[in-house]
Parts: C-alpha cells; sequence; structure tokens
C-alpha cells in the first residue's frame, strides 16, 4: 500500500508539475498574442499615416508624372528625344528593330520552330531605357526584359536583362 500511495503522490505531482506548466505557456502565449495585436494596431496607423501622404504627394504630381506612374510607356517628352535622336515614331521603331534581332533570345525552339519576337502587340516600351518582350517558337514561349540605347542617327542597340519561359 506504501508503494501505491507513493505512486500516486508521484503522479499526483507530475499532474501539478504539468498544470503549472501549462499555464505557464498559456501566459506566455497570451503576452505575445497582445504583443503582436499591438504590433499589428501600430503597422495599421504607419499604413495609414502612408497612404494619405501618398495621396498627398500624388495630389502634387503634374499629369505627365501621374501618367507615368499609372501607366508605363513613354512620355511626350521622352519620345521627343528619341525623335532628335533620328527615329521617326519611337514606339514603333523600337518594336520593329527589336523583332529584327531574334539572336537575342537564348531559348531554342522546339519541335521546328524558330525563336522570335513575332507579336509587336506583346512587346511593351516600358521607359526610355527598357522593354518587356514576349517571344515564342509556336510551341513554347517566354518573356524578356531588354535595355536599350539610341544613339545619334537612330541606330538602337540592344542589351538582354533576364528572361524566363512560361
Amino acid at each position: 500500500m506504501k508503494a501505491s500511495r507513493k505512486a500516486l503522490r508521484i503522479e499526483a505531482l507530475i499532474w501539478l508539475l504539468v498544470m503549472v506548466a501549462a499555464i505557464l505557456l498559456s501566459s506566455v502565449l497570451l503576452i505575445r498574442h497582445h504583443r503582436l495585436q499591438n504590433d499589428l494596431a501600430q503597422l495599421q496607423v504607419q499604413n495609414q499615416a502612408l497612404t494619405a501622404e501618398t495621396a498627398d504627394l500624388r495630389e502634387n504630381l503634374s499629369d505627365h508624372e501621374q501618367r507615368a506612374l499609372d501607366q508605363p510607356g513613354l512620355l511626350p517628352w521622352e519620345i521627343e528625344e528619341l525623335q532628335k535622336k533620328g527615329l521617326q515614331d519611337p514606339v514603333r521603331d523600337l518594336v520593329s528593330d527589336l523583332q529584327a534581332h531574334s539572336e537575342l533570345i537564348e531559348q531554342q525552339g522546339v519541335l521546328g520552330g524558330t525563336m522570335a519576337f513575332g507579336f509587336p502587340e506583346k512587346i511593351h516600351v516600358l521607359t526610355p531605357k527598357y522593354v518587356l518582350a514576349y517571344f515564342e517558337d509556336g510551341h513554347i514561349a517566354g518573356w524578356m526584359l531588354l535595355e536599350y540605347a539610341v544613339a545619334r542617327g537612330g541606330r538602337i542597340t540592344w542589351r538582354r536583362i533576364d528572361s524566363y519561359m512560361e
């Protein structure tokens, strides 16, 4: 009987320790939960302040600056600069020139296909420096980010920055 009582006491002591550990753990988790809630509340306040600041900054932008933020492409003064360098219709000329440079495409065609920038509507002049272009061979396709430069006389040079296959 003594062994049985001793075993019961040990079992009761173990359960007591387990309960104390559970209470401590739940207290720690509750404190952590409250800290995370406070952090979230602070981040929400910061987000609201930054959203308001962004709105204020956008109100002071010119039409050209606003358009540049909302939609990639060349602004009128950028088009004029490219025309001064010799491009008649900069976007059309850039697209047309890129289509003649399929050697920029690293990936090889499959099943007899030849990689090319075959869809002018999928060549996007993003800025006075970058173009995003779709390429394919009729079987597989990808996208490429390119950097371009226009020298006097309208000579365009291209540099592949990155590409990926769909």
